[in-house]
């Protein structure tokens, strides 16, 4: 069941505060017709832009519930680094779609940014959900195994570790939101953030490599072509943040891009001038 027109025209229009035509840096390359920009998203603005795009999705498809701030964000947030795409005309620019990446072990560069954003929600009794319950959102619902989280137990003083074990922390990928737009367009939105993903991963030291997620059965086969399987020892259970049933999968990433697959080659093309830039631009139709 979708929210209502009310709740809709309601929530768009808070959107559309805080994700008013933005003026661009004045790139070169960005002419008047419209281009799509993929970076990391990493200032106030930009998280006002993000927190009031997942609200407005997560409310669209019913998953979450109404707040007075009509923003969505939580805990993991503290976690997180955030990954967005811009539609870009001329010298302006809007958020249309965002996702985060959870560590298990390091706070947000962006920590106190995301904490002043809370502490200004309307509801302050809400502080205590700044308190991560458990080390991904994920596990708030399924029972990872403990294989997954072995990494985060390696001894501190221990003087050499191997490369597996510096490769097999996971991160979640949590809070996949697009503008309903462009659900089902050619311009292949959601598609450049999985590109984004891996170039966030190589330009990590060490890379992210493990990814598990909580996704909804429908879209099983999708995932399952980008490396993901599900997690043994699980099963379809109702998401506890979202009002949604869920499965959970898990991608070892260097083992995907060794395989096969649509991303590798057109990641490599992207990867230098993305270290440079901090972002990189597709036409609407790449």
């Amino acid at each position: 069941m979708l929210a209502s027109g009310n709740d809709i025209h309601v929530n768009s229009e808070k959107f559309k505060f805080f994700n008013h035509q933005e003026k661009t840096i004045n790139y070169n390359e960005i002419e008047c017709e419209k281009k799509f920009m993929f970076k990391e998203l990493n200032d106030k603005n930009e998280f006002l832009q993000m927190f009031a795009l997942r609200y407005l999705v997560y409310r669209y498809v019913n998953f979450i519930e109404p707040n007075k701030d009509q923003l969505d964000i939580d805990c993991f947030d503290l976690y997180s680094t955030f990954l967005g795409v811009f539609e870009v005309t001329g010298e302006t620019k809007r958020l249309i779609g965002t996702v985060r990446i959870i560590s298990g072990d390091k706070k947000s560069p962006y920590e106190e940014v995301v904490k002043e954003l809370f502490d200004n929600m309307c509801n302050h009794k809400l502080s205590y959900l700044l308190n991560r319950p458990t080390l991904f959102s994920i596990m708030q619902t399924f029972d990872i195994p403990e294989e997954y989280l072995t990494a985060f137990h390696v001894d501190k003083n221990k003087h050499q570790i191997n490369s597996l074990e510096k490769n097999s922390k996971p991160f979640e990928i949590s809070r996949l939101a697009i503008l309903p737009e462009y659900w089902g367009s050619k311009a292949k939105i959601e598609t450049g953030l999985h590109d984004l993903i891996i170039l966030d991963s190589w330009k990590s030291n060490p890379k992210k490599n493990i990814y598990i997620i909580a996704t909804h059965p429908r879209t099983r086969r999708k995932y399952e072509k980008l490396g993901f399987r599900i997690i043994p020892g699980t099963k379809e259970l109702l998401y506890k943040s979202l009002k949604q049933l869920a499965i959970a999968m898990v991608m070892n990433l260097e083992n995907y891009l060794n395989t096969p697959n649509p991303y590798g080659e057109r990641c490599k093309s992207l990867f230098k001038s993305f270290l440079e830039k901090g972002y990189f631009l597709r036409n609407p139709t790449f």
